[in-house]
């Protein structure tokens, strides 16, 4: 009879690197390497996208006012991203961006002005998470606005600001009772609508004139204007 003590210790020298391999599997079903990105229309004065990287689709069609869930790609990878008109073969705008490791991006087709082409705008996200602050980053996409955007916050978490086309500002607030963020247009117009302030959680009594921010979460605060010139906002969560 053949000698038996070497086949278990044979048969875990084998299974060693299989279970190596699995440990590199994140929880999140990721394996290290990957990236994540989402789109976003954000171009009122436009009809829905479609988002193709290296001339491949990539995610479903995105409405305007609207974004796409996360998607995983390789990371440490260059690509070039192109939008186009749904049902069309033709490339409407471009831009080539490398993805880091572990990151996540936001990519906005948007433009500078009606006139002008579109453009895709790409924005590494910040989801890390800080239990004791939420973190708010604004955005200005409002290219048919013809008036910067007034930030304020009733709380005082941070000073008055104003926005124009373009500018990013990020903010890492402790969420209180008095916390309660507005928008305005700089020089109003007289068909603006009332906008939802941002406010805790506790004071959310009235969900059609307030939008909760929870401490802990991480936001985009998405500004554009409307095909009037009216200022919209959007609140979209980053983690």
């Amino acid at each position: 009879m053949k000698n038996t003590r070497f086949i278990f210790p044979k048969i875990l020298f084998l299974f060693f690197p299989v279970l190596m391999m699995f440990s590199c599997i994140k929880n999140n079903n990721l394996i290290e390497g990957d990236a994540k990105i989402r789109y976003f229309q954000a171009a009122v004065t436009d009809t829905t996208q479609n988002f193709f990287l290296r001339g491949i689709q990539s995610g479903a069609s995105t409405v305007y006012g609207s974004n796409s869930n996360y998607i995983v790609v390789a990371g440490d990878s260059s690509y070039t991203i192109t939008s186009r008109n749904i049902n069309t073969g033709v490339d409407v705008a471009s831009t080539t961006q490398k993805f880091d490791i572990g990151a996540n991006y936001s990519i906005f087709y948007t433009r500078t002005k009606t006139t002008n082409a579109p453009v895709l705008n790409v924005y590494k996200d910040d989801v890390k998470q800080n239990l004791n602050v939420v973190k708010l980053k604004f955005i200005n996409l409002g290219y048919t606005l013809l008036s910067d955007v007034i930030v304020k916050d009733d709380g005082e978490a941070f000073p008055q600001f104003i926005m124009k086309y373009g500018d990013t500002i990020s903010h890492s607030v402790k969420v209180t009772k008095a916390t309660k963020i507005s928008f305005n247009l700089q020089n109003p117009i007289s068909t603006q609508p009332l906008l939802n302030t941002l406010d805790s959680l506790a004071t959310n009594t009235n969900t059609s004139k307030s939008l909760a921010i929870t401490k802990g979460l991480v936001y985009y605060i998405v500004l554009d204007g409307s095909k009037k010139g009216e200022l919209q906002m959007r609140l979209v969560s980053a983690n």
